[in-house]
């Protein structure tokens, strides 16, 4: 019986996103950038999308009742999905990005199919047990001819790939939609949010690749030494758990060594803004918070730091 509801739940399930046949291919996003102004647009573009909003609430209703819909990060999103008849239904995480060459890393078999004119890999992860309270994992990557990427992790009972192509689907249409930040009422507004880690490199001089700018990190060269910027959420302990370095303006700087007498590279980390939503880690962990990272040797990190923080409202 357990397994005739799976089946009814994967047919419905099916039922919200347009079929493959129909998805759409056309666009910018199916224009692949070549020039490094054309992937700039991209980035940019993809940037400004509301992650959340890829897959809206009322989209996930049809797979079961939605419990938590979280904020991650400014470029990924996570909700949970109970199942009649499941002790822990589904659980899906979904991140956009942007890959102008090259393959995502997965770890099994991959198996490749197309939407529209979008690539799809799966990476799919059988139950391991016959107990039909076990779930199946499947990992898919969505690649635009634009360069722009959606990936998901999917975790679910039955066929965890077949549920994670239906979701791709309903937010493969949506990602052409280009919803705005904002658009999802579970999306937090941050000083990071949409913001571009690379801002500051013509402040310090720097010119950087198209290759090494990426949504929320930039990887720049200040004075002969590698740097990274990294605008993202995380818990609030974790920062200020780190020495007190310096202030900038009115925020305070944490300090993280490595530890290993052979390295001048630290990161220095500062809390950008208040509180985000709460979501299901914050109990354990405490309040999640925007933050900006710099990761460089000791000198040039706190040089690019000085910098950045007064970009940021």
């Amino acid at each position: 019986m357990f397994l005739l509801t799976l089946a009814a739940m994967t047919s419905v399930a099916c039922g919200p996103g347009p079929a493959p046949d129909a998805m759409p291919s056309d666009g910018f996003w199916s224009r692949a950038a070549v020039s490094d102004e054309e992937k700039v647009t991209v980035l940019r573009k993809v940037r400004a999308i509301d992650v959340c909003a890829l897959l809206p609430r009322a989209s996930l209703e049809p797979f079961g009742t939605v419990s938590t819909v979280e904020d991650v990060r400014p470029d990924q999103c996570r909700a949970a999905i109970a199942v009649d008849g499941h002790l822990t239904g589904i659980d899906a995480t979904w991140s956009t990005g942007v890959m102008f060459s090259g393959e995502p890393a997965m770890d099994g078999p991959v198996r490749e199919e197309s939407m529209g004119d979008v690539r799809v890999l799966f990476d799919d992860e059988p139950a391991t047990s016959s107990d039909p309270q076990s779930r199946a994992a499947c990992q898919a990557w969505a690649l635009f001819v634009s360069g722009a990427d959606l990936s998901l992790s999917v975790r679910a009972p039955g066929d965890a790939c077949a549920t994670a192509a239906d979701l791709l689907r309903i937010a493969l249409v949506e990602f052409r939609e280009e919803p705005p930040h904002g658009t999802s009422p579970d999306t937090d507004r941050t000083v990071v949010t949409g913001a571009d880690p690379c801002a500051v490199a013509p402040l310090l001089g720097s010119l950087v690749p198209v290759g090494d700018q990426r949504l929320t990190t930039c990887k720049l060269t200040v004075d002969g030494h590698e740097a990274i910027v990294t605008y993202d959420y995380g818990s609030e302990r974790s920062v200020t758990d780190d020495t007190p370095a310096f202030t900038v303006g009115s925020r305070q700087v944490f300090r993280f060594e490595p530890g290993t007498a052979t390295s001048s590279i630290t990161s220095l980390t500062a809390v950008v803004g208040r509180a985000l939503t709460p979501g299901p880690t914050d109990a354990l962990l405490g309040p999640r918070v925007p933050k900006v990272t710099v990761t460089a040797d000791s000198a040039v990190a706190e040089k690019v730091m000085r910098e950045v923080l007064p970009l940021l409202p």
